[in-house]
């Protein structure tokens, strides 16, 4: 009995459906357009448009990933909007984007509409929310309710809640059972391990308040102020910054000849940009003999080009130095010399003499004054003084202003990304205004908007960070469009991918022309390759060309029938190919492409036998089931009219081929077989 199997429509018919104009039949259209690993999102958004904008939540909820991926957060908020109010998916996927943008109200109503809507999603996640706000029980009951509903999600935020307040009680108990018995490793072990959840922490901060004196007892009975830093550590990763200082400073107090509070606390006042504070700390650290408290010190001392103090300092550091640090202290003493040598910050006289009337300003409130007289300090290196000036100036919210503020803490004083990038943002933000108003974007701003990005992902903050990224990329920021399309590509979106890279290849990034091309290459659109992979080729980014570009232009060349042209990158990428091999390894090194089978295969084609049979033996004698070895060597052997050659050869190619009758020619053979294998 035979039974008909429905097949599925072609694409041609999808296409035909979708451009009746039926929003449905154009929500088939896109999800044949992006199923598999060939996805054609371009394609797909178009035919998505109708349906999401008359209220279908799958055409809605797919075009606000498609946008929330390529970094544009307001059309994906704009997407999940239009269904969210009646989907339980858009409304999480919103809620969700909210939480990330940072407007948790937001975020919370929406969980609770989507919650209403039947989403487990939303009511597990509004769940964490409320107890990220330390509204623990409403949020256990949450969960709970959550579980039972069958969202194993909720069961392991739980377990996650449950699990981490058993710690913090075994934590105690140890405290308990070892200050009679000193067994300390253990239980320092222990107070350790609390100090590295800080993420635990801020989900549930409600537990901080149970586990904060158990780093108090820890210094206590251990006698060592090791736990008050720890403590202090994770209360800086939780904001509490107050908090940190009051820690570090009753450890510095408690346990007077350790120096490793006092180290913490300058290395931690140096990345809040506090250079005064640092200084003291560092300072203290280092009287008692703490090499790293010293170099840390030199370092600071350097920057001011205090440059005696940073020769003693680097000296004294050098003292306790093995071999392995002996060139760091080296080459901090030859800087000291350097600037000695040659000083660079020495103001002109008039600028000297104008140092006095621009501090008498600035101490009535002249915000100006106090502007000019950071920007001359700077120069002078006199940073913490500069610093202080520049807070003043900044009052006033002049983005210009706070942009210098936050590169000389940056820049000069070695404050972290994380404390100075909301010194950054105004100006970032006016530039950004500006670069996509304006023909062409200036160089500077661009750069300004990826430097923030950076700060973002230097902070941990990836989503923030590939917000600014995605920006300088689409205005021109070579690395940054690298970043992009890498992120893309781990996305599956390979056109966002191709068109980041694109744009960081032509904007001084050869390593994106190689990305791009060779992308391109593999979906035969050898012609928008061929530019990119000569960009690669060149090496605008370095002095030596990008070697693993001349393979796929080669293969680009050959995709436009430019045949003797591909021969040639052919031939250059076998020759350098031990230059590329250099750049893989393991798995990757054993998979890498071999030029000299496509070279092979090519130069059989242009009846370039001599040539070719060397290689094509080469690669025979360590491959013996190479297919393109032995199809070329199949033409190779019918030109020379040994058809029992060439039958053996195509065996290994294709059986059918191997049992052509007897009695045909070579001429046959070789129509027969490019016809069933055409290039």
């Amino acid at each position: 009995m035979s039974t008909n199997v429905p097949q599925s429509p072609t694409e041609s018919e999808l296409r035909a459906a979708a451009e009746t104009g039926d929003p449905q039949a154009g929500v088939e259209y896109a999800k044949y357009l992006t199923a598999g690993s060939a996805k054609d999102v371009d394609g797909a958004m178009p035919w998505l448009e109708p349906a999401a904008l008359a209220g279908d939540a799958f055409a809605a909820r797919t075009l606000a990933i498609m946008t929330r991926d390529r970094g544009e957060y307001e059309r994906a908020e704009h997407w999940y909007r239009t269904a969210a109010d009646h989907d339980g998916g858009c409304a999480f996927g919103l809620a969700t984007l909210l939480e990330k943008c940072g407007d948790l109200v937001g975020a919370a109503e929406w969980y609770d509409k989507g919650a209403a809507l039947g989403s487990l999603e939303c009511k597990t996640n509004g769940a964490v929310l409320v107890a990220g706000q330390g509204r623990m029980d409403e949020a256990i009951a949450r969960l709970e309710a959550a579980q039972a509903e069958g969202d194993h999600v909720a069961g392991d935020a739980l377990d996650r809640i449950y699990g981490f307040s058993a710690e913090i009680g075994e934590c105690e108990d140890l405290l308990d059972r070892a200050e009679p018995a000193e067994d300390w490793d253990e239980v320092m072990d222990a107070v350790y391990q609390l100090h590295e959840r800080a993420e635990d922490f801020r989900a549930y901060p409600s537990h901080l308040d149970d586990a904060l004196p158990l780093f108090d007892r820890g210094a206590e009975v251990a006698e060592d102020d090791r736990p008050l830093v720890w403590k202090a550590l994770l209360l800086v990763k939780l904001d509490r910054w107050d908090a940190a200082q009051s820690s570090l400073e009753k450890a510095a107090e408690r346990f007077p000849e350790s120096g490793f509070a006092s180290y913490v606390h300058g290395l931690m006042q140096r990345e809040h940009g506090d250079l005064d504070k640092a200084e003291k700390w560092l300072r203290r650290s280092a009287d008692l003999g703490r090499p790293e408290a010293q170099w840390n010190l030199a370092v600071l001392c350097l920057n001011q080009r205090r440059l005696d103090e940073a020769q003693r300092w680097y000296t004294a550091y050098a003292e306790q130095a093995d071999e392995e640090n002996d060139k760091d202290y080296e080459a901090g003493l030859e800087r000291v010399d350097e600037y000695r040598r040659e000083p660079d910050n020495l103001l002109d006289e008039a600028d000297e003499a104008r140092l006095p009337e621009l501090r008498t300003a600035a101490e009535t409130g002249d915000i100006a004054a106090a502007a000019e007289l950071a920007r001359l300090l700077r120069r002078k290196r006199a940073l913490p003084e500069a610093v202080k000036w520049f807070r003043v100036a900044a009052e006033d919210g002049d983005p210009k202003t706070k942009l210098e503020l936050g590169e000389l803490l940056y820049d000069d004083c070695d404050a972290d990304a994380e404390y100075v990038v909301e010194w950054f943002l105004p100006a970032a933000e006016a530039a950004y205004e500006r670069a996509i108003a304006a023909p062409v974007a200036d160089s500077a701003d661009v750069d300004l908007i990826e430097r923030v990005g950076h700060f973002y992902l230097a902070a941990e903050e990836e989503f923030k960070g590939e917000k600014w990224l995605r920006r300088a990329a689409r205005l021109g920021h070579g690395k940054a469009a690298w970043w992009a399309g890498k992120r893309s590509d781990d996305y599956g979106d390979r056109q966002e991918a191709e068109r980041m890279w694109e744009l960081g290849a032509r904007n001084g990034y050869a390593w994106c022309g190689w990305l791009a091309g060779r992308s391109m290459v593999l979906r035969k659109a050898y012609a928008e390759a061929e530019p990119l992979l000569r960009i690669a080729w060149d090496g605008r980014e370095k002095e030596e060309p990008l070697h693993e570009a001349a393979y796929w232009l080669g293969r680009s060349l050959r995709g436009q029938e430019r045949l003797d042209e591909a021969a040639e990158w052919l031939r250059t990428a076998v020759e350098v190919h031990s230059s590329v091999q250099k750049g893989y390894s393991g798995f990757m090194l054993h998979s890498l492409f071999d030029p000299r089978s496509d070279l092979a295969d090519l130069l059989s084609e242009l009846e370039l036998d001599d040539e070719a049979t060397p290689l094509v033996e080469h690669i025979l004698e360590r491959h013996p089931k190479h297919q393109i070895a032995h199809r070329a060597a199949a033409r190779i052997a019918a030109r020379r009219g040994d058809l029992e050659a060439a039958r053996a050869h195509l065996k290994h190619v294709n059986d059918d081929l191997a049992d052509i009758p007897e009695g045909v020619t070579a001429k046959d053979l070789l129509r027969i077989f490019d016809a069933v294998h055409p290039r």
